[in-house]
């Protein structure tokens, strides 16, 4: 289990020197909107593979009038200390991440750190995410594997990376038609891949949900299915590579691909009745938080993994089922969570002892 005690930031977002420590439990930052809660997440995050739960470029998370950022994180895992440095790095007016783990930046070391790492992550723009577009709803559920399956990042950047060697070969004048069949199964297979993997996470949160009803009274009955036109169960690798044939001029036309993974949507159906995307904003919450409550389960449970959670303005639209689900959440496993709020009245029913942090700092 990784838990984060100190973390200290150095020109990073607003913060020119700043140092905390935390809770190995509940750590609760409040403070008025733009005095850095969501920067103190952003930059735990930074720990992981990628650019952080916003995704922002490197250069944007360099205080402005300032050349780098630098961050200083002390992690607990499997009770062994490691120190981790992460900073920005220039070469040739492109900036990039470094992470350093006691002071190493070799591939060994690095791996380490990613397979001991899981974030469970939630955004206040979650609040509408069946209001949201469907690259969106896609992108909240590969996160949700990527918790679990460090490796997965990879194979949906090879399979995008597949996609567009595609475009290039059908829209260029003479085709090599040895290379694009090459590319059409590598297409085929990571596309498959993807399927599966997605599908049988719905499936899993799915039936996590149904047995959590034992023990909790949610607002509602759920049901996550993939909406795709031509993804089924029973698709093959054969049926793939035939259709991606038959779309060539399609594609070349347009671009991309008409099919596959790229075009699916997640639906959410509520009660055997209607979809999600009816909901109020303090609904969909509900079904957000019901979702990552399964995804704890899941890691927990089943795949040995204690993620850390980082709940961003999760005290807004807080109803007594919202509470119940994020207490339940709190008391049920023994995990580090960091949430954040606009004032600290917002979390008055937490029950767990927690440690509050009023930021000031803006």
């Amino acid at each position: 289990m990784a838990k984060i005690n100190n973390i200290h930031f150095h020109n990073f977002r607003n913060f020119t020197n700043y140092k905390l420590s935390f809770d190995k439990k509940l750590n609760i930052f409040f403070g008025k909107n733009g005095c850095g809660k969501t920067n103190i997440l952003e930059g735990i995050s930074l720990n992981a593979k990628g650019r952080g739960i916003r995704n922002s470029s490197i250069s944007n998370l360099i205080k402005k009038k300032e050349s780098y950022f630098k961050i200083q994180n002390t992690f607990e895992i499997q009770n062994n200390i490691f120190d981790i440095e992460i900073h920005s790095e220039k070469n040739e007016d492109k900036y990039k991440k470094i992470i350093k783990v006691n002071d190493d930046i070799s591939k060994d070391s690095i791996d380490i750190l990613n397979k001991s790492i899981s974030y469970i992550v939630f955004l206040p723009e979650m609040e509408r995410l069946f209001q949201a577009s469907p690259s969106y709803r896609r992108n909240f559920l590969d996160r949700l594997i990527f918790s679990g399956r460090n490796n997965y990042n990879r194979l949906i950047n090879q399979y995008k990376k597949f996609l567009l060697e595609r475009t290039k070969i059908l829209q260029n004048y003479s085709t090599d038609y040895n290379w694009l069949n090459q590319i059409e199964r590598d297409i085929s297979l990571t596309g498959l891949e993807i399927y599966e993997l997605r599908h049988s996470h719905l499936n899993t949160i799915n039936s996590n949900l149904n047995l959590l009803k034992n023990d909790h009274n949610f607002q509602f009955n759920l049901e996550l299915k993939i909406k795709d036109e031509y993804f089924t169960n029973n698709l093959s690798y054969d049926q793939y590579i035939i259709s991606l044939q038959n779309s060539r001029s399609y594609d070349k036309q347009f671009g991309g691909s008409k099919i596959g993974p790229h075009k699916s949507d997640i639906t959410a159906i509520i009660n055997n009745e209607f979809d999600a995307l009816l909901l109020s904003t303090g609904q969909q919450k509900a079904i957000v938080l019901m979702i990552l409550l399964a995804q704890c389960n899941i890691l927990v449970n089943s795949k040995k993994i204690k993620p850390i959670l980082l709940l961003d303005e999760i005290g807004s639209h807080l109803d007594t089922f919202n509470r119940q689900i994020l207490l339940d959440m709190i008391n049920r496993f023994e995990l580090q969570f960091f949430l954040t709020g606009t004032d600290k009245d917002l979390f008055s029913f937490v029950s767990t002892n927690a440690q509050f942090y009023n930021i000031t700092v803006i």
